[in-house]
Order: structure tokens, then sequence, then C-alpha cells
């Protein structure tokens, strides 16, 4: 290939190249798909920031590696991620791409970027970083959010691992509604019915005990578009014929990710949201050869009840020793998060003694 060369632009959303859809696309990954970053810069950007993808090219034009990235008032400050990202993890190509379009980037900082919900243990992440750093940036790493997970190899295996308390409560709910067939789950193709599994998401959601969205368009948009090519599915529990709870899930197999759930506060007698799991886990397990499932963001007290595994996603700030706002920002925000982190470690090091 001949020499590579970084390109950094705004995209058009209707007009992007192929080439940089399918190298989004390729990932097999519902939150790094070309959709999901289209539906992120549509609905939760504020008015003054743009999308833009950074991309990796030799001289002949070939894609070798892409971020997305927003930028407020001319200045790139941050990965194209929102409240709703789960893991930020773009087609970055091999590690040395990754290398060479984060020293590209790193010249187009003047203050500072943030990247977060990344994999700890991300190889190009890393690089990127790496990459960051040989261009002039000065980075740390802080911690971002819990995620829960759990391999499934086989579900009855996995249910048989679970708490005496929530098997108990499944198999009596269960049986309970089983008279009279008074419960059903049914699980959506969101491709032909968007638009009314769409509504009926939103109307639980409304009835629930959830706060507001922070982007009102956002999960509408996501159905539509994610729900099309079945990256996004809707599953909905019914009791007496009426929407008594729904979940979102993101697929990306053989992983997916419980990605948002609610349910209708008239139906708490019949743990109804932990039928629906129940029943979607198995149903995924089972039929759709699902092995890992996670439960997106945060440290819930639920979720460790139905999965063992923690993880930590992180984020990285960057910041330009070059000005005096990057300077600024070294001070507080690069440097806070490295004693963090040095912290962290040391205490990590007297609670394990080698």
């Amino acid at each position: 290939m001949g020499a590579a060369t970084v390109r950094a632009k705004t995209f058009s959303l209707a007009s992007a190249p192929k080439v940089v859809r399918d190298l989004f696309d390729a990932q097999k990954r519902a939150e790094s798909s070309w959709n999901w970053f289209e539906t992120l810069a549509q609905t939760t950007l504020s008015g003054d920031e743009q999308a833009l993808i950074a991309t990796l090219e030799t001289a002949a034009g070939d894609l070798l590696s892409a971020i997305p990235l927003v930028s407020r008032s001319g200045e790139v400050t941050r990965g194209l991620t929102s409240p709703y990202t789960t893991l930020f993890s773009p087609p970055l190509g091999r590690t040395i791409d990754a290398e060479t379009l984060g020293h590209g980037i790193a010249k187009s900082v003047p203050v500072r970027l943030r990247l977060d919900c990344l994999a700890a243990d991300d190889p190009n992440i890393l690089s990127f970083t790496k990459g960051l750093v040989r261009g002039g940036l000065i980075t740390s790493r802080f911690q971002h959010f819990a995620n829960w997970f759990e391999i499934i190899p086989e579900f009855s295996e996995f249910w048989n691992g679970r708490g005496s308390q929530l098997k108990s409560t499944i198999k009596r709910k269960s049986a309970a509604l089983a008279q009279n067939a008074r419960i059903r789950f049914e699980h959506w193709d969101l491709a032909r019915k968007f638009e009314q599994g769409s509504d009926v998401y939103e109307a639980i959601y409304t009835k629930s005990w959830k706060p507001a969205e922070p982007h009102k368009k956002f999960i509408s948009t996501l159905l539509r578009k994610l729900g099309a090519n079945e990256a996004a599915r809707l599953g909905i529990a019914f009791i007496d014929g009426e929407p008594a709870a729904a979940q979102i899930w993101l697929v990306n197999a053989p992983s997916s990710t419980i990605f948002k759930l609610a349910h209708d506060p008239k139906f708490d007698q019949f743990s109804v949201g932990s039928l629906l799991t129940h029943w979607m886990m198995r149903e995924f397990a089972e039929k759709e050869q699902i092995r890992e499932i996670d439960f997106g963001r945060g440290d819930d007290t639920y979720k460790r009840t139905w999965l063992k595994s923690r993880r930590i996603r992180e984020g990285i700030i960057a910041a330009s020793p070059r000005t005096l706002r990057g300077l600024s920002s070294i001070a507080r925000e690069v440097l806070p998060t490295r004693t963090s982190a040095l912290i962290r470690r040391v205490i990590g090091r007297v609670k394990s003694p080698s």
C-alpha cells in the first residue's frame, strides 16, 4: 500500500461515501454501525456541535481507519458518544493504523479531546492513545461506568446458577399467570412493526418510574434505523392482553446488550419485568445462540442478581500543552485523573499484597 495520510472532515449524513459506511458496518456490532452513529448525530448533539469523521487513508485512497468525533465551534472536543452509549468501538483498523490516526488527530486538538465508554483492554484504543501522545497531547485515563455481563454457553446451566430467590420468583409468578393464559411474550420484528413497536415502548416507558429521556427522538430513531436490520430488538410482555413491560436489546452476535427496559407499575405485583428478562434471555440464548449478555451502563443492584461478572468501561482525557486553554485542561482534568488512578493502584496493591 502507499503511504498513509490523515484526513479529518465534516461528513454529510445523507451523502457520506459508501466506503466509510461499509467500514463501520463491517464490524457487525450495533453500536459500531453507521446507523448507530447517524442516530447519535441526528438526535443527541447540541446546537453548536457537529459530527466529524476522521479518516486514515493511503495515498491511493484506500480507507484504513476511522473514528467519529464531535466538534464545538470548529474545535474537536470529544468522541461521538452519548448517555446511551455502552461501548465506543470505532473501526480503527490495525493497531498501527489506530496509532497513526491518533497522531494525525492530535494536531487538530487545540484544547482537549475526551473519549469515553471504552473497553479497558481494547488494543486499538491503546494504540490510538499512543498516537495522541506522540502527537504532543498529555493524556490520562479514568473509570467511566460499570458494565455487568456473563458468558452463557447454555441457558439451563446459566439459569441453574442464579440465586434461589430469583428462580423462586420467576417460577411462582409464571405459574400464577399461566392460569388462563394471562401472560404472553412477543419478540417483534421492527422492520415490519416499527411504528407500533415504538408507540408501545414509549407508552410503557411514560408510565414507568423512570425519568424522561434526555434526548426525546433518540429511541424512536434508534428503533427505526437499527430495527430494520435486526440490530435492535423489542420484546413485550402482555398481561390480559395489555402491554405490561418492554425491553430493547442491541444484538452484536454472539453477544447482546439489554439496552432499555421499562414496565407499567400497574403490574408490579406480577414482577413482569423480571419475567420478560427471563423469557428474552432464554429466547436469545436458545434460538439465536447468543453467548454473552450484558446490562449496559451502571451498577444497579438488580443487574448483579441476573449477571455475575463486572467490568469497568473507561475514558481518556487528552489535552494540548500548546495553548493556555489546553494547559488549563491539563491542570483541571488530566492531572486529577492521573492522581486518582495512582491512588487506586496503590490501594489495590495494599489490598492484594503479592
